[in-house]
């Protein structure tokens, strides 16, 4: 491996390869994918990638045959904790990012593709225990916020209709309620609300459905309300996870340059939220 050669690649778009060059050179970037040195994995691997991705440079079977190996990545060490093998699930789903990105432009995945891809996505994201952000050494990891982005671009697919948007967002409910002592504070909390941003701007999720779903982070399950939480270490990170995923869901729509239909009721939807998570300060004189 010549690092020489790969950084002339990832630096120079002139000098991308073309065709069988590709097709040669890409089961190698592949292979860095979950490596801990962070110019292989983040510099080479996942940057050329997305450039041949976004430049059409695979054929639909080596996309499609891409994404069989991504998702199975996503089982390589799961449930390990503060190892290595969360660089390859985490940049896997980057790469489905850029696949699924690919598709929404250029369909050529099936409607089954994609649910079957946001079932498993959204299993993974349930199960993942690594939430590292930043890794002193390796860099980042970030897997969290990286299945963000995913869910971001899958929502954006037609091939969703309403029901699957609504489980996708449950997906993010899920994983913020998980109580995993783990404080998400690298701007996860913003990417998982850009994702349900934009299931609301698909239209495809009603008033009932939005109220059902934020009704799962007014309390804690078995609680009455977020007061008592000081007393659980996980808890608490639970409680800070949800606060900051929610206000993060009422900025980013109040700020929007491309609003969702019926924002002013979803805005409404949120603050009444926000209202009832509310432990007293709010309401102070």
């Amino acid at each position: 491996m010549d690092r020489t050669f790969w950084r002339v690649i990832a630096n120079d778009e002139n000098a991308l390869p073309q065709g069988e060059w590709v097709a040669e050179l890409a089961p190698e970037l592949l292979s860095w994918l979950g490596s801990p040195d962070a110019e292989l994995r983040d510099e080479f691997a996942y940057r050329i990638l997305a450039a041949w991705i976004e430049r059409d440079q695979f054929e639909p079977e080596q996309l499609r045959d891409m994404v069989g190996q991504m998702l199975d990545n996503l089982h390589f060490g799961l449930g390990e904790r503060d190892t290595d093998s969360v660089f390859l699930r985490s940049y896997s789903t980057l790469v489905l990012m850029e696949i699924v990105a690919y598709d929404n432009a250029h369909p050529f995945l099936q409607q089954f593709e994609i649910a079957r891809m946001l079932d498993q996505v959204l299993e993974y994201l349930r199960k993942e225990r690594d939430l590292r952000a930043w890794v002193d050494g390796p860099g980042w990891a970030h897997a969290v916020a990286h299945t963000a982005d995913l869910l971001m671009m899958l929502a954006r697919s037609l091939r969703l209709g309403g029901p699957e948007l609504e489980r996708l967002l449950d997906g993010i409910a899920e994983r913020l309620l998980e109580p995993s002592g783990v404080v998400l504070v690298q701007h996860e909390d913003e990417r998982l609300a850009y994702a349900a941003l934009n299931v609301l701007r698909r239209g495809l999720v009603g008033r009932a459905a939005m109220e059902r779903w934020l009704g799962r982070f007014i309390r804690p399950a078995g609680q009455e309300s977020w007061r008592a939480v000081h007393t659980s270490e996980s808890a608490s990170a639970m409680r800070a996870n949800v606060t900051s995923f929610v206000r993060s869901r009422y900025f980013q729509l109040l700020r929007t340059e491309n609003p969702p239909p019926d924002a002013a009721e979803h805005l409404a939807i949120l603050l009444a939220t926000l209202q009832s998570m509310d432990i007293g300060f709010y309401t102070l004189a």
